[in-house]
């Protein structure tokens, strides 16, 4: 009863907070992703320690802060596409600072430096972008004016996949998913997951009045690239012998427990958004 009712104190806490970046203004979307892809970081690194590797955990967090600070810069319509560019030469930096070190892994050291900046600051800082794109319209005309309907609808419909995933798996689930990485996933829950997240979907095409097409396939993005960003983070935990990526959100895991999905959904989702002309 104690745990459950820390899990669920902390949960609120965490949506309320989430929630009051997102509705604020755009400065408290980049600061509060920007300390949750750094703890992100931190955690992978971790990780990866504990699979008995040794990246280069105190320049990796300083680029990948420096990574995030350019693409929230370019999100803010602060700089055109060459700031982008210097993201490269950061990335390179992680490969090459490997030389100065001694160690008996150097290249998957420096890999899984590069891999964490990667896997964990890029997807975050991204979601930057959702804050000024929404599909109210077939083509929205590009603006810089803050809008965080889309930003918000992009979580609730993820946070709406892992509830119905939840509900459904424990009430009906027998079909295992993925049993070799995720031994409780089965398919019930994965199916339970996708429709209430369609459903999400659909209601806030429905209340905000736009494009219902657009809503839906970003829903399914959320739910085909969601499910598999939990499993690939399984899988990492599974393969160096944790059951949780952290502790810092009592009954809730780590930061990557809590958005594993949405480090693998988010770029997929940037990516259509782009293709349609709705960024």
């Amino acid at each position: 009863m104690k745990e459950l009712l820390t899990r669920a104190i902390t949960g609120a806490v965490f949506v309320a907070v989430l929630i009051g970046a997102i509705v604020w203004n755009k400065y408290s979307v980049a600061g509060l992703f920007f300390v949750i892809s750094i703890l992100g970081l931190l955690e992978f690194f971790k990780l990866m320690e504990k699979g008995g590797f040794k990246p280069k955990k105190s320049i990796s967090s300083v680029v990948g802060g420096l990574i995030y600070g350019i693409i929230v810069y370019f999100s803010f319509g602060y700089g055109d596409f060459s700031y982008l560019l210097f993201i490269f030469p950061l990335l390179v930096l992680l490969v090459v600072i490997e030389l100065f070190r001694k160690s008996e892994t150097p290249v998957s050291n420096f890999a899984f430096s590069v891999m964490g900046v990667m896997y964990v600051v890029i997807p975050f800082s991204i979601l930057n972008f959702f804050a000024y794109s929404s599909p109210y319209e077939e083509v929205l005309e590009i603006n810089d004016r803050y809008d965080y309907v889309f930003l918000l609808g992009f979580f609730v419909i993820q946070w709406a996949n892992d509830t119905g995933a939840y509900l459904a798996g424990s009430t009906f689930g027998k079909t295992k998913l993925f049993e070799r990485v995720s031994p409780n996933k089965t398919w019930e829950g994965a199916i339970g997951g996708a429709v209430v997240a369609l459903a999400t979907g659909f209601l806030f095409a429905f209340f905000t009045e736009s494009s219902i097409l657009h809503w839906m396939t970003c829903s399914f993005l959320i739910v085909v690239f969601g499910t598999l960003g939990d499993l690939t983070e399984s899988q990492i935990k599974r393969s160096t012998g944790v059951k949780d990526s952290g502790n810092i959100l009592p009954g809730h895991g780590g930061i990557l427990d809590r958005f594993d999905g949405v480090l693998f959904s988010a770029p997929f989702v940037l990516a259509y958004l782009h293709f349609v002309d709705l960024i």
